[in-house]
C-alpha cells in the first residue's frame, strides 16, 4: 500500500505540470497537453503508487479543471437561486 504522501506528491506534480504546459510560450495545442498529462499521470501513478488509474484520473482532473470549476459555479448559483425562490414562495 503506497504512503499517503505519495498520493499528494503525484497530485502536486501533475498540477504543476499542467500549469507549466498551459502557460508555455508559444502555446501548445490542447490535445498535446492532454496527451502529455495523461502519459505523465500514467507513469507517475505506476511508479509511485502502483496504480496507473489514479495517475490518469488526476491528470484528467488537472486538464479539465477550468471546465469543472465553471460547472460547479453554475450548479452553486442555480442552487442558490432555487433556495431564494423557495424562501420567497413561503413568505
Amino acid at each position: 500500500m503506497p504512503e499517503f504522501s505519495n498520493f499528494i506528491i503525484v497530485t502536486l506534480l501533475l498540477i504543476i505540470a499542467g500549469l507549466f504546459l498551459k502557460t508555455w510560450q508559444p502555446p501548445i495545442k490542447l490535445q498535446y497537453i492532454a496527451l502529455a498529462l495523461g502519459i505523465l499521470g500514467w507513469w507517475l501513478g505506476l511508479t509511485m503508487l502502483n496504480s496507473w488509474a489514479y495517475g490518469i484520473v488526476v491528470a484528467g482532473v488537472v486538464f479539465f479543471k477550468d471546465a469543472l470549476v465553471e460547472e460547479i459555479k453554475l450548479v452553486r448559483n442555480s442552487a442558490t437561486n432555487m433556495n431564494l425562490k423557495d424562501k420567497g414562495d413561503v413568505e
